[in-house]
């Protein structure tokens, strides 16, 4: 199934007449009373100067780098797209090589011709929007009415949707929101050929590292450029020498001012997804089970490969990406748990419930639509808890930590499809066979076998420790006793023995046709053909039904009666993120995390000489940067002898918003968003409006490396400068 895109336009408002919360991650289709309010705060612009299908607007800078993974702006007329360092990051790491570890030393492309196509890379422009829910409305009730509507349905409809409003030359998507209120169709364009023009080394990207992650304050220079080409006519192609760089419809100007405490900002980009309609049952579960498996597991990982990682520098180019993921979801998993149990997220979130249940009992016809919603969640998250610990853990420490394990699954994969057809024999000379045949690709890139082998291990045993024995398959039983129960002994003797876990073996076992009979008794093979995920969602759905209704069904009837409840109080609402382009608009803002503690908004570059320590990874620092720090000189980029480098906004964002960029009020490019603090940890389900903040990296700051450290000024005659 292709990488999807849900994209759709900003919502600046809710509907008129309502009064709008400052936080919020709003669309542009139902103007009403935020605008005015962002007029109140700060904002300079017209609306259309935010967004306009006919014209120039700040919206059409702004796009979807890989399908919503993070947020870019165009800030040149040459193509030139400034995103975060993070979101570049895997393309960083599979672009270095020992003799060029771009993650290490940064690049600078000299020339146009310097830059490097990054395959498979897009950034997608928004285009067009059309409000389809009358439409989709009527055809949910046709197809109810038939008896064609069930748990794939509305997917379904919205394939239908895309294919009767398909436009030539744009890619179609529909989404709804408010558990189908409404349903729109997003048209964007999207753009193939994207080349790296320059990247700070980790040491200034990603300065502070997982130490740092999450945290405030920060000196991180978290920001890389692309360029982005097309064909002579400005349209997407894919990569070919003679592209040209595009031109974009609008650019984002670059002030030069900085930001100051209560200055207004604003944010445009993909956040990725929340779930502020979440039930208390939902919040709980998430609380006391989810995050605590994420959290274990992941810092087994983290544990092992950071070891290794320092012991080796070669395990550290090849890891570093991966280390970086586990690293930013388990911190987010911890904290979040954290922060849902200091802000009482769940009793919050019940007293609103008590509330909903009350205004439903009042009413005939919402007892019969939504009576028995709360009843209903109760009993079916009780009735799944063991359930879902088990599919957890099965997500956590089975499906993915290995790669040789993903490398048997793959093999699982195909075997399982000759077996629908009845065959016995493997031919690697079949067309469809050639993604197995020429899976030892997989352990030629970024991996490891030894670092492989430890995760193998620890995670096989997490997995057998917390996993009881029903839910192993054959195999994993068999073998389990034939190593005496010692699950290590099992799992490290299951890595040396399989062809899947050496590209040299697994060529040679590929190296002629096999049996199906074969490739089965090889040990990694077998384990991964023991244990499957539809044995686990299958105890989820048996335990579900046995308590009644299903859980997310129940949950999406949920979410429309907490919509109409807080509807009916006029309240102002925006939808779930969901890789939508949104808006949120806030302010400049110090922080007070807790008691007898204060951060001012602001950290500057003394930051780097206060955090260097060359015995830890995450806080060296060149000896350029060191030189440049000492010698003071900022430049233009400076501000009364001090050059800022992150700063802290109330904006309310998600993942997918990294590298989003921050506007001031008239809609000049301040900086650009990159992370949370860790007491926004709980956005996902509750956005607390005094503790949550979004970190920022400062654009002069960004400008300063440019020029000073990475000798690149080239690039800043393309930029257009206000003050």
């Amino acid at each position: 199934m292709k990488n999807r895109l849900i994209l759709c336009a900003l919502l600046l408002a809710c509907a008129g007449g309502r009064a709008a919360a400052d936080e919020g991650m709003w669309l542009i289709q139902r103007l009403g009373e935020v605008y005015p309010q962002m007029k109140r705060t700060g904002l300079r612009l017209p609306a259309a100067a935010i967004y306009d299908e006919q014209g120039a607007s700040l919206a059409g800078a702004v796009v979807a780098v890989d399908g919503g993974v993070g947020t870019g702006s165009m800030i040149s007329h040459e193509g030139l797209m400034i995103t975060n360092h993070h979101v570049a990051y895997s393309d960083i790491c599979e672009l270095s090589t020992p003799e060029h570890n771009y993650l290490e030393t940064g690049f600078w492309a000299a020339t146009r011709d310097e830059e490097i196509p990054v395959k498979g890379k897009t950034v997608s422009f928004l285009r067009r929007t059309v409000d389809v829910t009358e439409q989709a409305q009527a055809m949910i009730a046709e197809r109810k009415a038939a008896g064609s509507w069930g748990v794939m349905s509305m997917r379904r409809l919205s394939a239908d949707l895309e294919k009767l409003h398909a436009v030539e030359g744009l890619e179609a998507w529909c989404v709804s929101m408010w558990g189908g209120r409404k349903v729109y169709i997003y048209y964007y364009e999207i753009y193939r050929d994207v080349r790296l023009v320059g990247t700070p080394p980790v040491s200034i990207g990603a300065f502070g590292g997982e130490t740092d992650n999450w945290s405030w304050p920060q000196h991180k220079g978290d920001f890389t450029l692309y360029r982005v080409y097309a064909d002579r006519n400005g349209r997407p192609a894919d990569y070919a020498a003679d592209n040209v760089p595009l031109d974009p419809q609008s650019v984002l100007q670059v002030a030069t001012g900085g930001v100051h405490d209560g200055d207004y900002t604003m944010v445009l980009g993909f956040p990725g997804r929340t779930n502020r309609y979440a039930s208390s049952c939902a919040i709980v579960e998430r609380e006391r089970v989810r995050n605590p498996i994420v959290v274990k597991n992941r810092h087994d990982r983290m544990d092992i490969l950071r070891r290794r990682m320092e012991r080796n520098p070669k395990v550290r180019m090849e890891y570093s990406d991966a280390f970086f993921s586990l690293s930013n979801f388990a911190d987010l998993a911890l904290w979040e748990n954290r922060c849902l149990h200091r802000f009482g997220v769940a009793e919050i979130r019940r007293e609103e419930e008590r509330a909903m249940q009350r205004w439903i009992e009042a009413d005939e016809a919402r007892r019969a639509e939504y009576g028995s919603v709360l009843a209903d969640l109760e009993r079916g998250y009780g009735a799944r808890r063991t359930a879902q610990r088990h599919l957890n853990y099965f997500r956590e420490a089975w499906l993915g930590p290995s790669e040789a394990l993903l490398v048997a699954n793959r093999v699982v994969s195909y075997l399982a499809k000759l077996d629908r057809m009845k065959r016995d024999t493997l031919r690697c000379g079949d067309r469809d066979a050639q993604a197995v045949v020429n899976g030892f690709s997989r352990l030629e890139r970024n991996y490891d076998a030894a670092t492989d082998r430890e995760l193998l291990i620890r995670m096989v045993t997490n997995f057998t420790d917390s996993v009881p024995r029903t839910m192993w398959g054959e195999a994993l039983g068999r073998m389990y006793d034939a190593a005496g129960g010692d699950a290590a002994r099992m799992a490290g003797e299951a890595f040396d023995a399989s062809f899947c876990s050496s590209s040299e073996r697994y060529r040679a076992a590929f190296a002629e046709d096999r049996t199906v009979a074969e490739l089965r008794s090889d040990p990694l093979v077998a384990l991964a053909g023991s244990v499957f995920v539809q044995r686990f969602t299958g105890e989820v759905e048996r335990a579900e039904k046995g308590s009644g209704p299903r859980v997310s069904p129940t949950e999406s009837l949920y979410a429309r009666a907490l919509y109409d409840f807080r509807e009916a109080q006029g309240k102002a609402q925006y939808p779930n993120a969901n890789s939508t382009m949104r808006l949120t608009y806030g302010k400049v803002a110090p922080l007070t995390p807790s008691d007898a503690v204060h951060c001012d908004a602001r950290s500057t570059i003394r930051g780097y000489a206060e955090k260097y320590d060359p015995s830890r990874y995450d806080f060296r620092v060149d000896d350029r940067m060191r030189s440049l720090v000492a010698a003071g000189d900022w430049g233009r980029w400076g501000e009364k002898g001090e050059l800022y480098v992150n700063f802290l906004t109330d904006n309310d964002i998600t993942g997918g918003n990294s590298g989003s960029p921050v506007l001031d009020g008239r809609g000049r490019l301040v900086g650009l968003a990159f992370d949370g603090n860790r007491e926004s940890m709980a956005a996902d389900l509750y956005f607390h409006p005094r503790y949550a903040r979004t970190v920022c990296v400062d654009i002069r700051f960004v400008m300063w490396v440019i020029e000073h450290y990475a000798g690149a000024g080239r690039l800043l005659d393309e930029i257009a400068f206000v003050k």
